[in-house]
């Protein structure tokens, strides 16, 4: 889309095309409409921080991502949720047909096939993987009912169905496809509650993950008097079941109110009174220079080396006798996995 095609957008123009399209066809473009607009740096962290405890609440999902010492969880915190928001913003724009976005899919199916070996077995479960892509499809529809807003169209149901199924095609399980994906939007939402209602108590190290995502996204955000309501946003917007697995205590009553409130007024504002954004997430970002993703990366690695040593502050002492707990701060594990990529610019990225 051009600059002089954009000026010439009405003034809510996202759910006009939407409504003009059929998702049966144009299911890349109504998802990429649904999701790929109105980002920030702030709400990818958010959604991030609500979303990663889901798929962690296993043994197997647990111990791969915590390893001995919290792995990127602790020591490379912001990196990896950046890692995350730009390989999802990839997909969303180019969906799951484009070379990038298969590019962006096979560089982590190489890290799963390396961690594999490491962790033999964890990255064979099949419903861990049809979960995070289930789960993913309907993040948006539920955090919006959950602030007390409309959720997803009939539309815009099926094209994220539709959307998710053929990026599921992408993914190996120990080098075979993904099996058994929904078949429908009803069928995708009866299988997330299936799969929570099913959730497990899960081990010390799913807390800890959870405890690092909630972490991260309030030393981020928030100066450090206010780090406690930065921690209780997240919290507040997780499901029950998964802070029930992964021993979390909920957030009080009237604060879950009050931030639920105000944030669903925020979200009401810019969906019914703002004027639709004219560029994406990953449009915004395509444009900025080496330069100037050079400056983003070092502002990234600096909050991590600050964070990891405030959060083995906190937790190291949380569980005495625990292994996991008594791990935080000692010397790390080295293990290199496959050599990162930069999918958008299609060159290796610098060995830190």
């Amino acid at each position: 889309m051009d600059s002089s095609s954009t000026k010439r957008l009405p003034y809510h123009w996202i759910r006009q095309r939407i409504e003009s399209l059929d998702p049966e066809k144009d299911y890349e473009e109504i998802w990429r409409l649904s999701a790929g607009y109105g980002l920030t740096a702030f709400t990818l962290n958010l959604v991030y921080a609500i979303t990663f405890p889901n798929f962690i609440v296993t043994e197997q999902g647990s111990r791969a991502v915590w390893r001995s010492d919290g792995g990127k969880i602790v020591h490379q915190a912001t990196q990896r949720v950046e890692q995350t928001a730009n390989n999802n913003a990839i997909w969303w724009w180019y969906g799951p047909h484009h070379p990038l976005t298969k590019k962006s899919v096979n560089h982590i199916n190489r890290l799963h096939d390396h961690y594999s070996k490491l962790f033999p077995g964890d990255f064979g479960h099949n419903d861990d993987y049809v979960y995070t892509l289930t789960y993913t499809a309907a993040t948006l529809h539920r955090l919006k009912l959950r602030l007390g807003l409309p959720g997803f169209t009939d539309k815009e149901k099926k094209a994220a169905h539709l959307f998710w199924r053929e990026m599921s095609k992408l993914f190996r399980v120990e080098n075979r496809p993904v099996r058994d994906f929904p078949t429908d939007w009803d069928d995708l939402i009866r299988y997330n509650e299936e799969i929570e209602a099913n959730m497990a108590s899960g081990p010390e190290r799913a807390t800890l993950v959870a405890e690092g995502c909630f972490d991260q996204f309030a030393f981020r955000f928030f100066p450090p008097g206010l780090r406690w309501l930065g921690r209780s946003i997240p919290i507040c917007l997780s499901l029950p079941t998964t802070l029930k697995a992964c021993h979390i205590e909920p957030v009080n009553p009237i604060l879950d109110w009050l931030i639920t409130f105000v944030l669903g007024s925020l979200m009401w504002l810019i969906q019914t009174v703002l004027p639709d954004p004219k560029e994406s997430y990953w449009q915004q970002q395509e444009k900025m220079s080496r330069s100037e993703k050079a400056q983003e990366l070092a502002s990234y690695r600096k909050i991590d080396v600050e964070f990891a040593p405030w959060f083995v502050q906190r937790h190291k002492k949380d569980t005495p006798g625990c292994p996991f707990h008594a791990a935080l701060g000692e010397e790390r594990m080295v293990t290199q996995p496959p050599k990162a990529f930069d999918i958008a610019r299609g060159s290796p990225e610098k060995k830190e």
